[in-house]
C-alpha cells in the first residue's frame, strides 16, 4: 500500500488547537504495519546485521554459488 492510499484510508484526531494529536486506522491497515515493524525490528539485530554484512563480503570474494532455482538450492544443501 502506497503513503497516498495510507493517508486516504486513516482518520486524524486533533487536538482544540487543531493539531494532530491520534490517528484511527482500519485493522488491516495496522497489522500490516505492525508485520513492517516486526521485519525491520528483526533485520536491525546485530546477528542479522553481521551475518548480512559476511555474505556480502563472501559474494564479492567469489565464495558464493548461485542455483538456478530454490529447488536444486535445497538439494545443495541436503548434500
Amino acid at each position: 500500500m502506497s503513503t497516498t492510499e495510507i493517508q486516504e484510508k486513516v482518520k486524524y484526531v486533533s487536538d482544540k488547537h487543531g493539531r494532530n494529536r491520534e490517528v484511527i486506522l482500519p485493522y488491516k491497515l495496522f497489522r500490516e504495519l505492525m508485520e513492517l515493524k516486526v521485519t525491520m525490528e528483526i533485520y536491525k539485530q546485530e546477528d542479522v546485521q553481521k551475518s548480512l554484512k559476511k555474505s556480502k563480503r563472501q559474494v564479492r570474494e567469489g565464495k558464493g554459488k548461485s542455483f538456478t532455482s530454490a529447488y536444486t538450492a535445497i538439494q545443495w544443501l541436503r548434500q
